[in-house]
């Protein structure tokens, strides 16, 4: 079974997440905070990464380059999920890295055809 890491600072986001992948036959695992997501990373082996572009501690492109720098593969597998509109910094790094993108509000459908994208290669 393929793991998947959610790191968002919304609860709720974050555990409808976990909840749709595990129902679909992943393995997820929820982290709210940076640090935690990082160690994670660092003890497990996961397939993909959902991640909140906004929060309070850190954004999604800091994480997506410290992620980058440990386990290239993984980053190519790494989905931001944000609210954000009209964000300049945000625009230009998915333009620079390439990164999926889901829009909130989202419908769970989108997630699972992001990954039946990355399933497919």
């Amino acid at each position: 079974m393929k793991r998947i890491l959610v790191v968002d600072d919304e609860p709720n986001v974050a555990e409808l997440i976990r909840i749709f992948l595990n129902n679909i036959g992943y393995e997820a695992d929820v982290f709210l905070s940076y640090e935690e997501a990082m160690e994670a990373v660092l003890n497990n082996k996961y397939w993909a990464v959902f991640c909140d572009y906004m929060m309070p501690w850190a954004t999604g492109d800091s994480l997506y380059y410290r992620i980058r720098e440990m386990n290239s593969e993984l980053a190519k597998r790494f989905i931001i999920v944000t609210g954000a509109v009209l964000n300049e910094r945000l625009d230009e790094f998915i333009k620079k890295e390439g990164v999926k993108v889901i829009n909130k509000p989202f419908k769970l459908e989108m997630l699972r055809n992001i990954l039946m994208e990355l399933e497919s290669g």
